[in-house]
């Protein structure tokens, strides 16, 4: 166990998974002290947290960053610094989720901090038809081959395993969350949901599955407060069809051929009139729901809600973020 008294470190300051953590660890007495990393100071630092401007564009993150760990007198690094979302700067973004994670693993090498708990997602699992129903951690990471985005979380997950196999002594933990909903956080997922009319393929409505923010966080703190080495799928119980994922919330899905859709949504994704390039289509397409026995019977972390419940809170919180209400679907025979 980490024990009282420990001092965290976490990239992505500014991120929703980094200001939830510092309110979190503020609040905790078991922390110490907490370093935010990140360009901008965070809105939720308090007494315990100092700021400390880091680019992990940079070329000197990796040194920069190991000195800041060493005088801080960092035990626990949190890797949070990814984007919730593709952008269109995919050169900036492969800059900072692939090679500032190299860098932000050398700092902890450097350092000999020790631990580092690394932020990751089901996605690097990938949506293929060969997937079984229910992926464990040790299953292959096919990410998404024509996605940037997808392939850098994969390669973040390959330089904690390099760290791990480099440096035994450094605890190592990945938390991969499945798709995760609430009433504040912000991702391409959250765009899709929030949408009245929302696209799906043709001939196909995959299993999906959900997590609460609430418990996204709650895994978190308990894996810095905590020793957990590994990976651990972090995902909210059951599962549902994607179609009454969103009849749920009363949005009305629209089936598109899938012929038609890659290129529709290549082309409306460089217009900047889509949320993501058409090869996400895959994620609505295969299913690539995850497995939580090793989430609660190695790590002790059972969520709060379930998959049926955190959707259900995301929709209720549409209310306050102005949406219009749902669209009712179409009589029986029309």
């Amino acid at each position: 166990m980490a024990g009282a008294g420990f001092r965290v470190a976490l990239t992505g300051a500014r991120t929703f998974f980094g200001e939830r953590l510092i309110a979190a660890l503020e609040a905790d007495p078991r922390c110490e002290h907490v370093v935010a990393l990140d360009i901008r100071p965070p809105e939720s630092g308090g007494l315990k947290t100092r700021f400390v401007r880091l680019d992990l564009t940079n070329p000197n993150a990796d040194e920069q960053g190991a000195r800041i760990l060493r005088d801080e007198g960092v035990d626990t690094l949190c890797h949070l610094a990814f984007l919730a979302h593709p952008s269109h700067s995919s050169s900036w973004a492969h800059e900072l989720e692939a090679i500032g994670t190299l860098y932000v693993m050398n700092a902890a090498a450097e350092a000999r901090v020790r631990k580092v708990v690394l932020r990751s997602t089901t996605m690097v699992y990938g949506a293929n038809p060969m997937n079984p129903a229910f992926l464990e951690e040790g299953a292959r990471l096919r990410g998404e081959p024509r996605s940037r985005w997808v392939r850098d979380k994969v390669g973040a997950e390959m330089e904690l395993q390099k760290l791990a196999r480099d440096c035994p002594k450094i605890i190592c933990t990945s938390l991969r969350f499945c798709i995760t909903l609430g009433p504040t956080i912000r991702s391409w997922w959250t765009r899709v949901l929030s949408r009245q009319l929302v696209a799906r393929l043709m001939g196909y409505d995959p299993m999906v599955q959900f997590l609460h923010e609430d418990d996204a966080v709650g895994a978190l703190v308990k894996a810095v407060a905590e020793d957990h080495p590994g990976v651990y799928n972090i995902v909210g119980d059951g599962t549902l069809y994607f179609t009454d994922a969103l009849k749920l919330g009363g949005r009305l899905p629209i089936a598109v051929p899938h012929l038609l859709g890659y290129p529709i949504g290549d082309a409306l994704f460089n217009l900047q009139l889509a949320d993501a390039p058409g090869t996400f289509l895959n994620f609505l397409r295969y299913s690539w729901v995850a497995e939580g026995a090793r989430m609660r019977d190695v790590m002790g972390f059972t969520p709060r809600y379930s998959s049926r419940q955190a959707l259900e809170a995301f929709y209720e919180s549409l209310g306050y973020r102005g949406a219009p209400p749902p669209i009712a679907p179409p009589p029986p025979g029309l």
